[in-house]
């Protein structure tokens, strides 16, 4: 046996005592759970996670982007690597100081609406579409209204990342939470700081929110939730053409954000037969 040989068994056969029952380094599948050897450094924010799946992976140099709702631009910031960037917002880019922000990029196009017609966009024109925090207090009508007329804005295979509001996950959400997973990763378990475990849970409980209440009226207010559901939101732009990848990402726990494409071609090619599953996938991309 040759030198690297033997080293390579040296180190295989190290592991022989160790780990009985198997390494296990905790469930990936349960995201409330904070045991694992990660203590401190065993979680990303939301708003993070929601980067790393939604906007890293689509936006570059070349990317013509669209964002609904960019308020101050926390999330405009993220798309700042696109060619150009354009921003939809029903307040004014002063009131919402997006510019002080930002700094005032020189790829960044800024437009104050009145409506959801997108009449103001060029056609054909963008790749990518972003809005995350708006649509929630947007009407089911309205974000259907604007699904249908950005469609046509979109071009083709276009990726769309739209978070809307849904009661159901927004309540399951709370009810699953257990604030006293993450205080027992961070506070010892020793008797001496117990009173210090039992304060901190206090605190967390009362700046938790409750159960959300949806109102039967459609009467618009400042700041209103609107509960569009998931997959309510995936059915419409299916209806309307578009291609439903995700109904839910699922890196934000609250809130679910749709993943949707402008198709390649028409579904139209339904019309004439073509009902292969594989073969309208590739055609729709």
């Amino acid at each position: 046996m040759n030198a690297a040989s033997s080293s390579a068994k040296a180190e295989i056969d190290s592991f022989q005592s160790l780990w009985a029952g198997g390494y296990y380094e905790g469930d990936p599948l349960d995201p409330y759970r904070a045991g694992s050897t990660y203590p401190g450094t065993g979680f990303v924010s939301t708003l993070y996670a929601t980067y790393l799946a939604c906007i890293k992976p689509y936006v570059g140099p070349e990317t013509v982007a669209l964002e609904i709702g960019p308020g101050r631009g926390a999330w405009t910031r993220t798309l700042l690597a696109a060619k150009e960037v354009w921003a939809l917002d029903a307040l004014s880019a002063e009131h919402n100081g997006i510019r002080e922000y930002l700094g005032d990029p020189p790829n960044l196009r800024y437009i104050q609406v009145e409506d959801f017609s997108c009449s103001m966009l060029p056609d054909a024109h963008f790749d990518y579409m972003f809005s995350f925090g708006c649509l929630c207090h947007v009407s089911f009508e309205g974000i259907t209204e604007y699904a249908t007329n950005l469609r046509t804005k979109l071009r083709p295979g276009a990726h769309c990342f739209w978070m809307v509001g849904d009661a159901e996950k927004f309540n399951a959400s709370h009810r699953k939470a257990q604030p006293e997973r993450l205080w027992e990763n961070v506070i010892p378990e020793r008797w001496r700081y117990a009173l210090l475990k039992r304060l901190f849970l206090r605190i967390e409980g009362q700046h938790r929110r409750g159960p959300v209440k949806i109102s039967a009226s459609k009467k618009p207010s400042p700041g209103r939730w609107y509960d569009a559901g998931a997959q309510r939101t995936a059915d419409m732009l299916a209806g309307l053409g578009y291609r439903i990848r995700d109904v839910d990402v699922g890196s934000c726990l609250r809130d679910p954000i749709v993943h949707f494409q402008r198709a390649l071609v028409a579904l139209a090619v339904w019309s004439v037969g073509i009902m292969d599953g594989g073969l309208v996938d590739a055609l729709l991309g």
